[in-house]
């Protein structure tokens, strides 16, 4: 029978985190995949990114040659476009490869995956991005609804990003009243009470209204609320009960259908206070290729959700658990088309993008590993243990997922999970364009107030007078602005100084672990056009590019302590390892692979990133794609011994 693979792509995954996990017993699925196959560490593509490491994990290629260095790609001089569309992404990817092998693939939520490039393959969502409100797939985000004054609408995104007011996550509603010139109202043992909400459609200024219908079913006081089209009992599109989920709804927005389901959060029996949480709402079709595919998956397994996250939670929206329902239902639904794609539509290859963990890891990481110096604090305002059950029971919904694909996996199917990257709890903070500023290589103009928040942008940049400076985004690469020749290379060799003597006062240490001229960057997997001239990364512990979440440096200063502490993962070295990891993860059962196996990186290095659609293409019998730089890992097979015993020096065999 032909070999099948499904790869489970979860962001953020930590594999000291799991084996903690499954050394307490609550992950039978995972303490299965540590008896029966191989599970290891990875080294990620550098910078230590999101957008990066999948474009890594699906060509086989280094950053430098797939030139996904950053969150946008420079396509031609001063036209970016967004590191999840497929254009970025300068190699060809491992579904091409299988195609032009004859077999096919399957790709759910995952980045860069559209345009794809396959004729005879399947794509559900090429986009997968991580971020809240980044879809073309959505009528709207998620979002609450409340009867109450005081709530708050900001929090933090999946990246430490503030959540905007404008972004409207909890939207004051009227508070309930008696129902009037409603038709058809339905049974209740007290007067049925109104209120109404709204849906603000993310493109357009559309505006569906819906009307609620709060409802006392068992004579104890309101329990239940009807959400109606309008008002008549008989145009209820769903319900929902106190502390649960309501069946989905299909509705039409702007002439267009999409799903969207509510959880009633809470409804005080005596109707005063109400809030209504509602996920995003999503199309019904538009976002799989071929384009029937989306009816097909709908009526199998459910409408699509393609954003499902920590944010209703840092929000303000809902609470954790219900963040947990949300992103539970999205990888339950990746694991069931999984199946049915292995199983039934013919595919050898399917991989996913599933980004719980990541998300969680930017909130909550520091209040579990005492390397940070934030470990104890009540700046996350919850204790260390209950931190630690938020990732446990996380790590039991993956649990969950894994399980689900094994009950269909049979003897000619190989069962994974992929991790980009993990993360690691902030130690200190670095403000790089404020640096650069102090010493005289970017010089802002009048007026420029983003030095502070580490956010200068192309049009803040005096050009006459700046001799090196950062593009506008996440940075680990600063350009010159001279043309090669005597300036540009004394300009490098001041830069490539002041980095590498920049030293962090407080605590005697240097900020910049490594620091290369381009032409040595060879080191980081770094070359091309997207690569700037002057590579750094950060040393252990120091994070740079997540204002939104530390907020501000104590004492001002270009590097220092953060005023609060996450964690993150990016450009500095991803060697840290602990109960945290910044390592990616590379798991996997199936026949011919070792049982139990880890490969001793002491003795052989960690498998890259790189290594990981080589290693696939070998076990499908097929050549990997035509950038791909990797390797097979041929110690993860049965057969295949790699480490080697020198004979003792001066004995005769």
């Amino acid at each position: 029978m032909p070999k099948k693979i499904c790869a489970f792509g979860m962001d953020g995954f930590i594999i000291p985190m799991m084996k903690k996990f499954a050394a307490e017993g609550c992950l039978p699925n995972f303490e299965r995949l540590l008896k029966e196959g191989v599970v290891n560490q990875t080294l990620p593509s550098f910078p230590v990114w999101t957008p990066t490491n999948w474009a890594t994990l699906s060509t086989g290629a280094h950053t430098g040659t797939h030139g996904v260095t950053r969150w946008h790609v420079e396509v031609a001089p001063g036209k970016r476009i967004d590191s999840f569309d497929g254009r970025a992404n300068n190699a060809e990817r491992i579904w091409n490869a299988l195609e032009r092998a004859g077999l096919k693939s399957v790709t759910v939520h995952y980045p860069a995956a559209a345009p794809s490039g396959v004729k005879s393959g399947f794509v559900v969502d090429g986009f997968g991005h991580p971020g809240y409100a980044n879809t073309d797939y959505e009528v709207a985000p998620c979002g609450a609804y409340t009867t109450s004054e005081d709530f708050e609408t900001v929090g933090m995104d999946h990246d430490g990003t503030a959540v905007r007011q404008s972004r409207r996550s909890v939207m004051p509603i009227p508070s309930l009243h008696p129902a009037k010139s409603w038709a058809n109202l339905p049974p209740s043992q007290s007067p049925p009470l109104e209120s109404e909400i709204e849906i603000h459609e993310r493109v357009g200024d559309g505006v569906a209204v819906f009307h609620l219908l709060a409802l006392d079913s068992r004579g104890a006081g309101y329990d239940r609320v009807m959400i109606c089209r309008r008002k008549d009992g008989n145009a209820r599109i769903t319900d929902a009960e106190v502390g649960h989920w309501s069946d989905w709804a299909i509705e039409t927005f702007s002439d267009q259908q999409a799903s969207v389901r509510f959880k009633l959060i809470e409804l005080s029996p005596d109707g005063k206070d109400l809030k209504l949480y509602r996920s995003q709402v999503t199309y019904v079709d538009g976002f799989t290729y071929p384009d029937d595919l989306a009816a097909d998956l709908i009526s199998r397994f459910g409408p699509y959700q393609e954003h499902a996250s920590m944010t209703p939670y840092t929000s303000g929206m809902a609470d954790f658990d219900t963040a947990l329902e949300e992103c539970e239902y999205q990888g339950m639904w990746f694991a069931e088309v999984a199946n049915y794609m292995l199983h039934e539509r013919g595919c050898s290859f399917f991989i996913c993008h599933w980004h719980l963990y990541d998300y969680l890891n930017h909130i909550h990481l520091s209040d579990v590993d005492a390397a940070c110096p934030g470990y104890g604090s009540s700046s996350a305002e919850v204790l260390s243990d209950q931190a630690m059950d938020y990732f446990r029971r996380a790590y039991q919904v993956g649990d969950r997922i894994l399980g689900k694909i094994w009950e269909m996996a049979d003897a000619d199917t190989y069962v994974g999970v992929l991790g980009d990257h993990g993360a690691y709890p902030d130690i200190r903070v670095a403000n790089i364009r404020k640096f650069l500023c102090a010493q005289g290589f970017t010089i802002v103009k009048d007026g420029t107030e983003g030095v502070e928040r580490d956010d200068i942008r192309d049009t803040d940049i005096d050009w006459e007078k700046t001799r090196a400076y950062l593009k506008d985004d996440k940075g680990f690469d600063i350009f010159i602005n001279a043309e090669a020749g005597p300036e540009f290379d004394e300009i490098e060799r001041e830069l490539v100084l002041a980095l590498r003597t920049w030293v962090d006062e407080e605590v005697g240490r240097t900020p910049i672990a490594i620091a290369l001229p381009k032409r040595d960057a060879y080191l980081f997997g770094q070359w091309g056009d997207q690569c700037g001239d002057v590579i750094f990364a950060w040393d252990h512990g120091y994070v740079s590019g997540y204002y939104g979440q530390w907020k501000e440096i104590v004492g001002g200063g270009a590097v220092g302590a953060p005023k609060v502490y996450g964690a993150h993962h990016g450009g500095f070295i991803p060697t840290q390892n602990d109960i945290s990891s910044s390592f990616g993860s590379f798991l996997l059962a199936g026949s011919n692979l070792k049982k139990g196996y880890e490969r001793p990186a002491e003795l052989l290095g960690y498998i890259h990133a790189a290594d990981v659609v080589p290693t696939f293409c070998h076990i499908l019998g097929v050549s990997p794609p035509a950038q791909s730089q990797g390797t097979v890992a041929y110690d993860l097979f049965e057969g295949h011994e790699m480490v080697h015993q020198r004979e003792p020096v001066g004995e005769s065999s």
